[in-house]
């Protein structure tokens, strides 16, 4: 019974793999009963990628609505699926979340695992929304049900995209440390209503340990510029090196933390920084510098060994990619097509492509395989059914190494002859770590010099 819901995981887990560029980050899932409970920043996908990034089928729940689709519907019950009915789906149908809450305790105290969004919606905001109480109310119901010797796990995660709406963009799944819920027994038993609240609380302050939180889109931007800049400045890594979001997470969670600090204690260093750190942004941009940044110079060495490499590996692949390229590419621009007709709104965009996009590569491969068939039988569609996608996934990797050279390349001969440009921003540069550098000293001064009082104040 278990072997269609990992068979779908499976492949709608690797679908979302191949949409996306994918880092999984932190510990594995812990045995037992087990609640996923991540934030939802993208739709359906979310749960596609806990698919990808878990080593346990973990039920999901969803809006009702989805259940009733013609192709969704029959997967989300294939996978375990329970129904969420919600208010603002459809306010006379409330009734029948006792029967989710039922259906979903009853798996956790049969051992299974099930996956949460605790924010009740998928948006696009920079930060957290108010996070619901569902999640708490099944993990407090499930172990009063078991006498609170159910040992229950909660694993908080946090799904963060670089560009959501973009294919082939990265996204860092982090799964928190696991936590349970066995204390709160006496104050469940004195005051359920309380209890629930302070587990929400606990389950909001674990995913936010694994979010990027902003006020405004706006300061995420910011953060990431400055980040950049401030650890090749600091020659913590190489210039040109793009480095996978989940490597750069934790420096873009402190930067997003003294940027909260600064604005909040020193309102006009807070203005003064974002003005120089909004000029760097802009000197990038007019250069196209992309996620690699604008270095010093260009040693002669390094260009001949990046030159050597990465032509060598576009020379090799040339054959691969162009094969791949007329065998996929009607299916590769089909996600946009459909998106452009369907005019979806902005939430659903990336489900909407990686449907698209899995229903077609479904398509043209069982195509290239008749074809095959047809052709010379049994043996030539083996050697379709293999090549086809094998050539697919080596177009696409050599079309993103073709992107990174391009962009490499063409920056190196925008900066050729133009040393005032290299020294503008090598001052710049220096100027905002240097501030960087001071604000840090001063933030760190005023938390140790809090630190006292704030323990003085939890004594008594």
């Amino acid at each position: 019974m278990d072997r269609i819901p990992r068979l779908l995981a499976g492949i709608t887990g690797t679908a979302a793999a191949l949409f996306y560029r994918v880092g999984r980050h932190g510990p594995p899932l812990p045995e037992g009963p087990l609640i996923v409970a991540a934030n939802h920043p993208n739709s359906l996908v979310d749960a596609l990628l806990i698919f990808r990034c878990s080593d346990r089928i973990t039920r999901p729940l969803g809006r009702a609505p989805l259940f009733d689709r013609a192709l969704l519907g029959p997967v989300l019950r294939a996978l375990g699926g329970i129904p969420v009915y919600r208010r603002e789906d459809d306010p006379e149908a409330t009734h029948r979340n006792e029967q989710m809450f039922r259906s979903a305790v009853d798996a956790l105290r049969g051992g299974g695992a099930i996956q949460i969004y605790p924010e009740g919606r998928s948006h696009s905001e920079a930060h957290l929304v108010e996070f619901r109480t569902g999640t708490a109310r099944i993990a407090l119901q499930a172990e009063e049900g078991a006498d609170w010797g159910l040992g229950l796990s909660i694993v908080p995660v946090g799904i963060t995209y670089a560009a959501k709406e973009l294919a082939r963009t990265e996204v860092a799944v982090r799964f928190g440390e696991a936590f349970g819920c066995a204390d709160l027994r006496d104050a469940y038993r004195e005051n359920p209503v309380a209890a629930v609240r302070r587990l929400t609380d606990r389950i909001e302050q674990g995913i936010r340990r694994q979010t990027l939180n902003f006020d405004r889109h706006r300061d995420r931007i910011l953060v990431e510029v400055a980040e950049q800049l401030y650890v090749r400045e600091s020659r913590w890594v190489p210039w040109r090196v793009r480095e996978p979001l989940g490597t750069r997470f934790p420096r873009l969670q402190r930067f997003a933390r003294g940027l909260e600090w600064i604005r909040g204690s020193h309102p006009e260093a807070h203005r003064r920084l974002i003005e120089k750190v909004e000029r760097y942004a802009a000197l990038s941009d007019e250069l196209r510098a992309g996620e690699g940044d604008v270095p010093r110079r260009f040693k002669f060495f390094p260009v001949a060994r990046y030159v050597l490499v990465r032509g060598t590996l576009l020379a090799l692949g040339l054959p691969f990619a162009i094969a791949g390229s007329l065998l996929w590419v009607p299916v590769a621009r089909l996600p946009g097509f459909v998106v452009r007709r369907a005019k979806a709104e902005f939430e659903v965009t990336a489900t909407i492509k990686l449907a698209t996009l899995l229903g077609g590569t479904l398509a043209a491969w069982i195509l290239w395989l008749a074809l095959g068939y047809l052709a010379g039988g049994w043996t030539l569609a083996a050697v379709a059914a293999v090549l086809a996608p094998a050539c697919g996934f080596a177009a696409m990797l050599w079309v993103e190494l073709a992107q990174e050279v391009r962009e490499d390349t063409a920056l190196f001969l925008r900066l050729q002859g133009r040393p005032e440009l290299r020294k503008q921003f090598a001052e710049l540069r220096a100027e905002l770590t240097e501030t960087f550098r001071q604000l840090e000293k001063r933030w760190m001064e005023e938390r140790q010099e809090r630190a006292p009082k704030e323990s003085d104040e939890r004594r008594t």
